[in-house]
């Protein structure tokens, strides 16, 4: 397990499989550093290796936790560095990135999490991002409009944070919180383009994707499509009559635009 200081910092916390969030994540909190004048720190739990990880803050401190919403929900396999997460009475803001369908009730559960860890929640914001089953769901998203949403936000965080906020806004989502992501044991295909060079390997974000043959994988997918996106020869996919359907729901209920969603 690693530490991380804690101190006159923004943490830029965050799980991005296909960099969607990441992109999210970096415009809020490149902003609000600037304004309030604190120093960025960044810990990317992507990596199975990064976590869990001990991060926290203090009064002065600001906490930014964004992460993809899988079902609607907080991805299960971050339950773990939640229990690591220690607030001390810092400031926290909640981004979640989800593919144009819904966002469910993953941002008010993440602001619940924070809360029970010790964090003051200030301000909370569902962003999109491509789907990462149905590429052509959220197509292109974040978009240079989405980022510029996620800067303003990140600014608006700041003046609040100036204003001395400290009470949660009303954040939209049930209690209690719809069921997650179904352990369904879909795993991607791998045709005979792939050339073993290791990339998906590397990419996936829960480590089951064998070194020696990318074709073997092991049960965890979370069907984040990183591998699939990442192959240079195209040579990852899912199949199967479940991801053909969950694909055509998507396309046929989900194509008309959605745009982020903030709670100040």
């Amino acid at each position: 397990m690693k530490d991380h200081p804690v101190r006159n910092s923004i943490y830029n916390v965050y799980f991005s499989p296909t960099k969607a969030t990441q992109k999210i994540a970096y415009e809020v909190a490149d902003a609000i550093a600037a304004d309030r004048d604190l120093t960025s720190i960044a810990i990317n739990l992507t990596k199975p290796k990064s976590r869990p990880v001990r991060a926290g803050g203090q009064e002065n401190d600001v906490f930014l936790f964004a992460f993809p919403v899988y079902s609607g929900r907080v991805p299960a396999v971050l339950m773990d560095c939640i229990d690591q997460f220690e607030g001390d009475g810092a400031k926290a803001v909640v981004v979640g990135v989800y593919g144009n369908r819904h966002y469910d009730d993953a941002l008010l559960e993440a602001a619940d999490l924070l809360g029970e860890r010790g964090f003051k929640v200030i301000a909370a914001g569902a962003f999109i991002g491509e789907h990462s089953m149905a590429p052509r769901v959220g197509a292109g998203r974040p978009d240079a409009d989405d980022l510029a949403v996620a800067a303003q936000f990140g600014h608006d965080v700041a003046a609040l944070i100036e204003q001395g906020a400290t009470e949660t806004p009303a954040i939209k989502g049930n209690r209690p919180y719809r069921d997650g992501m179904p352990d369904t044991g879909a795993r991607p295909a791998t045709t005979d383009a792939c050339t073993k060079c290791g990339i998906c390997v590397k990419l996936c974000p829960m480590g089951i994707i064998d070194a020696d043959d990318p074709a073997k994988v092991a049960d965890g997918c979370l069907q984040c499509n990183a591998c699939v996106k990442g192959c240079p020869q195209g040579a990852k996919r899912f199949e199967g009559e479940q991801a053909a359907a969950i694909v055509a729901m998507l396309e046929g209920n989900c194509m008309e635009r959605k745009e982020p969603e903030l709670f100040l």
